[in-house]
């Protein structure tokens, strides 16, 4: 009889702390129920926002990126799911957009576990007259345990712009890995009117 009074009593210890958690800032802990809460949560904590969002990319079931705008700056705010909550996660700081360049970009890499390092690049144009972005890379396939069977070859990264002028390039470093070249705008034509070199 002793046994069972003394585990009620820690039952109902653990509920009102598990409540008292959720309503102080327990959404820390447990994380949010939705994606789009931990987005929002996560530009209010940066005093960043509310963004305009022009895209929600579902990266795999347990990471999101929000790929959007405000004001004069963009970014590529990352939220992922641990356990049964959804938490902020990075790239909620935007980047200003130079209106002097005909884009302008920025890049960020997440190592989330030993199957995956996500790497973001991202940007907005500027210049209407680029209607795509490429990213020319030299790629290195890192699935291979012999390092002399790795190979490295030339790749072309390339996005066409919609109405709202960003673009992003997402992927795993563990898998592939990407030495940047160049980035460039090209017209309607496939003519490059922009390139940096990026290394």
């Amino acid at each position: 009889m002793r046994r069972k009074t003394i585990r009620s009593y820690v039952e109902w210890v653990i509920a009102v702390l598990l409540i008292f958690l959720f309503f102080n800032g327990g959404h820390l802990v447990i994380g949010n129920f939705s994606a789009d809460k931990a987005h929002e949560l996560s530009e209010s904590s940066y005093h960043y926002g509310p963004s305009e969002i022009s895209r929600k990319i579902h990266y795999n079931k347990d990471i999101v990126i929000y790929l959007g705008t405000y004001k004069k700056w963009f970014s590529a705010d990352t939220v992922n799911k641990r356990g049964l909550g959804w938490f902020p996660d990075g790239g909620v700081s935007g980047r200003e957009i130079d209106t002097n360049k005909p884009l302008t970009y920025s890049w960020e890499i997440k190592h989330y576990n030993k199957k995956l390092r996500l790497a973001k690049f991202f940007g907005y144009v500027t210049d209407e007259r680029i209607s795509s972005v490429v990213l020319n890379v030299i790629a290195r396939d890192n699935t291979q345990d012999d390092i002399r069977v790795n190979q490295q070859s030339n790749v072309i990264l390339k996005e066409t712009l919609t109405e709202d002028r960003l673009f992003i390039f997402l992927w795993n470093e563990i898998e592939q890995s990407y030495a940047w070249q160049s980035i460039q705008g090209l017209d309607g034509e496939g003519k490059v009117i922009y390139e940096e070199k990026l290394n």
